[in-house]
């Protein structure tokens, strides 16, 4: 089969400074695996570096299966600004342009749309359409809806009626899909009350994220690296952590209050915090006088997963917006595999795992920050059987073969023989 896969906003292959797979690049992966060939279509405009890869439409052959092509935009330097929507636009408008020049030969026999944006997909669902090919819509964000979540009254209505256009490619995109897939259940049923596409083929596809064992050797060259650079022997395994952006995603808040509570100074254990971000200079000036707290930046893949291997808990102090709720952050996934008891506040999707398999410490106010991160410290016992729930529940649900492997079956089952049968007609 030939797959397509429109994905932006993610790392590629062909990153200089490679990050972590995502979706499209752990899909592309199962796909090939089965012996299918790949066209993966992305933005040449790296939202992670805010940087143009190419400038210009390009086609890159990874190998004989594998190929990527980077369709130009403007760029954008905030993430939440009108330049933004201007490039997202013109991404759209450009991804119309490459899909009418192509030939009738070279059209895939399945199309996997990563949603949002909302303009390549609505292009892109315009063309497939008239050429009658098979896709999917994969929604792992609430848009246009996500905009008016903080606006009240007039302002929400002026917004809305702005937004308008966007509502209406949207609906259009998800209605037409032959399938939507979503992050979580809740998810799904989000999507398919806003588009009225309840198609019996619907289902979820979490967002596992590719997690790879360290060895030995690189264990031991990592564990020298924290101790040179960061000042810390992780082989004492005594750390609670976050790992993630610095930035208004996260409500650090409440948890900077647990961490200066003078009730968790009886305990021997440290933070380690990594990442950069918008608020990574006012956390550290109010954690700074204390001595088990420490800011490592941005790391290395690697070097984190040596942390991660030996640690005892992770911090996750996502914000509880209607979005968050209604997803399981990677990095929620990733403590799981590791057997890493999740500390957060999180209501939906988040608390009913850790309330229905016993994987972490919820806060709220009858437990709060402090209360948590004290019954963590303070009884290992426990927090081993959480540890185990931890790794158990990762092997039943969310692993790649899981998540991954199954859709592609389901899309060769459904999708192979319908259009072959098609071709010949």
């Amino acid at each position: 089969m030939k797959i397509w896969i429109l994905q932006t906003g993610e790392y590629l292959p062909t990153d200089e400074n490679k990050g972590r797979p995502m979706r499209a690049m752990n899909l592309s992966d199962f796909f090939i695996k089965n012996g299918h060939s790949i066209t993966l279509l992305s933005s040449d405009f790296s939202h992670q570096y805010k940087i143009h890869r190419t400038k210009t439409f390009s086609s890159i052959k990874i190998n004989k299966n594998y190929k990527l092509i980077l369709i130009p935009s403007i760029g954008y330097q905030t993430n939440i600004s009108l330049k933004r929507i201007l490039d997202h636009f013109i991404l759209g408008l450009n991804t119309f342009k490459y899909l009418i020049k192509i030939k009738k030969s070279d059209y895939p026999d399945f199309v996997f749309i990563g949603y949002p944006p909302i303009e390549t997909c609505f292009f892109l669902t315009i063309w497939l359409k008239i050429n009658k090919i098979p896709f999917c819509i994969d929604v792992k964000d609430q848009w246009p809806h996500i905009f008016l979540l903080k606006s009240r009254g007039y302002i929400r209505k002026i917004l809305k009626l702005i937004l308008l256009p966007y509502f209406y490619a949207a609906k259009y995109s998800l209605y037409r899909a032959d399938f939507l897939t979503a992050i979580t259940p809740k998810f799904l049923n989000w999507s398919e009350n806003f588009s009225n596409n309840y198609s019996k083929n619907n289902q979820t596809l979490y967002l596992v994220p590719n997690i790879q064992e360290i060895s030995e050797e690189k264990l031991h060259e990592n564990l020298s690296w924290w101790q040179k650079k960061v000042g810390i022997d992780i082989t004492q395994k005594n750390k609670i952590i976050f790992a993630g952006n610095i930035n208004n995603a996260y409500d650090f808040d409440n948890l900077t209050l647990a961490l200066l509570n003078p009730k968790l100074e009886k305990f021997n254990f440290e933070v380690v915090i990594c990442g950069e971000g918008d608020r990574k200079i006012e956390l550290e000036e109010k954690l700074n006088h204390k001595k088990n707290i420490f800011f490592s930046g941005w790391i290395h893949y690697e070097k984190l997963l040596a942390l991660k291997k030996l640690s005892i808990a992770t911090l996750a102090p996502y914000r509880n917006t209607f979005d968050f709720q209604m997803s399981i952050p990677n990095k929620v996934i990733d403590s799981l595999f590791f057997g890493l008891p999740i500390i957060t506040s999180l209501t939906g999707e988040v608390e009913n795992l850790i309330k229905e398999y016993n994987v972490g410490y919820f806060c709220n106010e009858k437990f709060t920050w402090t209360d948590q991160i004290e019954n963590c410290l303070n009884d290992p016992k426990n927090r081993m059987k959480i540890s185990n729930n931890a790794k158990i529940l990762y092997r039943k649900k969310f692993t790649s073969e899981l998540v991954y492997g199954k859709f592609v079956e389901f899309v060769e089952r459904n999708y192979y023989k319908k259009r072959a049968e098609k071709k010949s007609c």
